[in-house]
């Protein structure tokens, strides 16, 4: 590649090398501006990454830029946008219908966690093709800005400028990359090179913010084990984690039949007895009343004992004698 001139910000409506027709700018970060254009060759829109050249950028922008060619020309994923034409400074890839979850979330609030759990379920399948390579793709820039999601309810995974080829020889990366409230403790550097354990635990901060931090303590657990500090805590593989998410929502089911099991027993025993009272009602009414005859001497007379010993209390500890009251009535 030849050496990349200093970046130039282009205008709507301009051509980009005589083919591209500017439609608007769609991002910009630290090394590349994106824009939506018009392939007019082919009257298909596509997305051009522009790469700056400045004093901050430009030798990491140059190295990203060939990195992330690499990576983007040997992949082929459904949920991935392919790459169209290559250039010293700027490459035209797929463009990508629809919302980033970040703009949707700022615009409509979080998630369901079922939808949530169904989007963060797709992404672990590109995510388990990235790291079932030959040579694993470690994305490291997993976060609602990056995932897409398609008019179709399907969503997309962008911008690999960060991802990087793992190198099982490796003690660390080259570039300590990631974004912060997303990103590993291992990807700021000094704790080994990042693994799929990284994309993992970027994962589970990225699932805690599409529902917003409130969801149920299955998931919850599930949550807290992707983004545990040391990785060796975190989830071992995308399978296990896809697992954990298919199995929480029964788990949820058993824990609330749990604390529920003692309420339900004694529902059920309420209302068996009610049933049987219903159905045998002349019965029970009968035996009630009989029940009262036979009782009702008992009773009247332990109330007459307890009238006689508290009189005796009254007279004896105070000198209020109720029977001279009772005898001037």
């Amino acid at each position: 590649m030849g050496y990349m001139e200093k970046v130039v910000y282009l205008e709507n409506e301009t051509r980009f090398r005589g083919r591209y027709r500017i439609l608007r700018k769609l991002g910009e970060g630290g090394s590349s501006v994106v824009y939506m254009a018009v392939d007019e060759k082919v009257n298909q829109p596509v997305t051009i990454k522009l790469f700056k050249d400045t004093e901050d950028a430009g030798s990491m922008g140059k190295e990203l830029l060939e990195s992330e060619t690499k990576i983007l020309s040997g992949l082929h994923h459904k949920s991935i946008p392919g790459i169209r034409a290559v250039y010293d400074d700027a490459m035209v890839i797929d463009y990508v219908p629809g919302n980033s979850l970040e703009k949707i979330v700022a615009k409509k609030g979080r998630f369901s966690e079922k939808e949530a759990v169904r989007i963060i379920m797709e992404v672990l399948e590109v995510l388990k093709y990235l790291h079932g390579m030959q040579n694993p793709v470690i994305y490291r820039d997993l976060k609602p800005s990056n995932i897409m999601l398609r008019p179709d309810g399907h969503i997309a995974l962008i911008d690999f400028g960060t991802a990087r080829i793992m190198d099982r020889e490796s003690l660390s990366d080259t570039f300590n990359l990631g974004t912060t409230g997303f990103a590993a403790p291992e990807q700021y550097g000094d704790l080994g090179q990042t693994d799929p354990r990284t994309d993992i635990y970027c994962l589970g901060r990225t699932l805690l913010l599409l529902v917003g931090g409130k969801c149920s303590p299955e998931l919850m657990g599930v949550i807290e084990k992707c983004t545990m500090p040391d990785r060796d805590d975190r989830f071992k593989s995308c399978a296990e984690v896809e697992k954990a998410l298919k199995r929480y929502p029964v788990m949820a089911i058993i824990h609330r039949g749990g604390k529920g099991l003692k309420l339900a027993a004694g529902s059920a025993l309420l209302a068996a007895v009610i049933s049987f009272v219903t159905i045998h009602y002349d019965t029970v009414r009968s035996y009630a009343a009989d029940d009262a005859k036979e009782r009702m001497p008992a009773v009247q007379e332990r109330l007459g004992n307890a009238g006689t010993r508290l009189k005796e209390i009254l007279k004896d500890r105070f000198g209020i004698d109720l029977e001279i009251g009772e005898a001037e009535r």
